[in-house]
């Protein structure tokens, strides 16, 4: 099986690299732009078994995840795509001005392989604090977690057909932007460990 391993930085899934994994790794910097150019390219000069991203995320408040959990994506959106007004979050979709769907689904089977929880997300492009925009993207998505870069995952993969699974581990609750409240060391030890016992079982089931 040929694997590629995504992230944003090298610092999210350094502790794994320095093990010397025997697949492709890729870096796409941080963002919606930097993750779906980086990622398009490199597809198109290669053919992979299954894209694997991974990388720290917030999570909302009162959906019953904490800080260092590790979680399976199942569903991404372009979270803050479209409009916002009178406090209000409207997606393309709704403006008539895309005929994607709202939800990327990922309907690939590696998503059910692993015993790791799958939640809901979306991908903004920008991160906040500010508590009625905050509001509003969890009145429009309902989300369980924010990052910035899964949809692009998503999206990119979906459409030229590859498997994909994009693992998050919860480093902050969203809106908190106050790092010293964070555990970014402990979601990143997770989603390490979490990403080496998911591919000794890839590499088991390819024996």
């Amino acid at each position: 099986m040929k694997i590629l391993l995504v992230s944003s930085t090298q610092l999210e899934i350094q502790s794994y690299v320095l093990g010397a994994p025997h697949h492709d790794i890729l870096i796409t910097g941080v963002g919606l732009h930097a993750a779906t150019y980086e990622l398009t390219h490199q597809l198109q000069g290669h053919r992979y078994d299954l894209v694997v991203q991974a990388g720290v995320a917030g999570a909302f408040g009162g959906r019953g995840y904490k800080m260092g959990d590790v979680v399976a994506v199942a569903q991404d959106a372009f979270g803050d795509a479209g409009s916002y007004e009178n406090g209000q979050l409207h997606s393309l979709q709704q403006l008539g001005l895309s005929t994607d769907k709202e939800w990327l689904v990922n309907k690939h089977d590696m998503l059910h392989r692993f015993e790791i929880p799958r939640v809901k997300a979306i991908t903004v492009n920008t991160i906040t604090n500010d508590a009625a925009y905050l509001q509003a993207l969890q009145q429009k998505w309902d989300a369980d977690i924010e990052s910035m870069e899964g949809a692009a995952l998503h999206y990119v993969c979906g459409k030229r057909g590859v498997p994909y699974l994009q693992l998050r581990a919860i480093s902050n609750m969203v809106g908190e932007r106050d790092k010293s409240k964070w555990l970014l060391a402990t979601a990143i030890g997770n989603l390490n460990n979490a990403l080496q016992v998911m591919m000794q079982q890839l590499q088991h089931s390819m024996a």
